[in-house]
């Protein structure tokens, strides 16, 4: 019986022999993947396998993805990582905690640290390990449940080497089609000399690309469809959907209408300043607040449909349906500003 401890051994810190094949994957068809992810300051790097099939050079912690025309696509000795993208002749250079390898096919290309097998309860077999023949080697099949939402995946692991030749999980399946073990490699499979974008520079050309592209695309507008502003009447439902009220001031009220893309206030009248949340949509820039007062109230109302959307006239047939035969007579203190 083959004991978990022992293949650990094996595939902690990668293939212990330099081995070369050829890998593909089948993706599930399982709809969009969602990806949560956290970074500062640099966007990272993303690899995985395409559509075709891809060689594979794996030794240690060491990689080297590339096409089957020999054209490099992912290196990494360790600690560099050098990324390659369509259209860019020069890889990314960067490292392992900013680049994001996917499944299917995410333990073929690069070996999991220690820290993650070393997790209690994330990453335990579920079953027997057994002892199977792929590609004509002798492996180990493991099944494992991964993750906080305990994900199943089975691996399929060179007994001599620790490669893991297949992996089957939710994403789909990647596996080596053929696979050599060889005595060695030359350095220079795992390294990259040549020229590099760094990641910071990269973040900056995407974003400058974005922006050229939005400013083309307005243009295009502009020229085929309308320069000049539009503008037409929307007929908004004030009727509230939510309403909050504080037990210590009976007449007052916060009501939010067509599912929160407004917002009616009202409270006592008073001379004091109201202070209200200017940001209350959540984004970031300020909605505009129109206020006014009754003989007993003090009114306030926003709505997100830009800055000019609650017209003097829809004012009118609002004041009219909240307050009928009770006339405008002024404007409270609203949010005055810091002197």
């Amino acid at each position: 019986m083959t004991h978990w401890v022992e293949v650990l051994l094996k595939i902690v810190d990668g293939p212990q022999r330099p081995v070369i094949g050829v890998a593909g994957a089948v993706h599930a068809d399982i709809g969009p993947g969602v990806v949560y992810d956290g970074h500062y300051g640099v966007v990272p790097s993303h690899v995985g396998f395409g559509l075709g099939e891809v060689r594979l050079f794996r030794f240690g912690r060491k990689t080297r993805m590339e096409s089957l025309d020999g054209k490099p696509l992912f290196i990494a000795d360790g600690q560099t990582c050098w990324v390659f993208q369509a259209g860019h002749d020069d890889p990314i250079e960067t490292n392992e905690l900013n680049t994001r390898i996917h499944d299917p096919g995410r333990d073929l290309i690069v070996s999991r640290p220690v820290e993650h097998w070393a997790r209690p309860g994330l990453t335990r077999p579920t079953r027997a390990i057994e002892e199977v023949e792929f590609i004509g080697r002798l492996c180990w099949n493991v099944e494992l449940t991964t993750g906080s939402r305990g994900s199943a995946m089975i691996l399929t692991i060179d007994t001599e080497t620790g490669t893991v030749l297949k992996q089957d999980c939710e994403r789909g399946r990647a596996a080596f089609v053929d696979c050599a073990v060889v005595d060695e490699l030359p350095d220079s499979t795992f390294a990259w000399t040549g020229p590099v974008r760094m990641p910071r520079n990269v973040f900056a050309e995407d974003r400058a690309r974005w922006a050229e592209q939005s400013k083309r695309n307005m243009q295009w507008f502009h020229d085929h469809v309308s320069a000049d502003r539009i503008q037409a009447h929307v007929s908004v439902d004030f009727t509230p959907t939510e309403v909050r009220r504080d037990p210590a001031h009976p007449d007052d009220f916060e009501a939010r209408f067509e599912k929160g893309a407004g917002r009616l206030w009202r409270r006592a009248r008073s001379t004091e300043d109201w202070l209200l949340p200017v940001n209350w949509t959540g984004r970031n820039y300020p909605t505009p607040i129109r206020a006014w007062s009754t003989q007993k109230f003090d009114w306030a109302c926003a709505l997100d449909l830009g800055p000019d959307s609650l017209t003097d006239a829809t004012l009118i047939q609002l004041q009219h349906a909240l307050h009928p035969g009770h006339e405008v007579l002024g404007t409270p203190p609203l949010n005055p500003r810091p002197r």
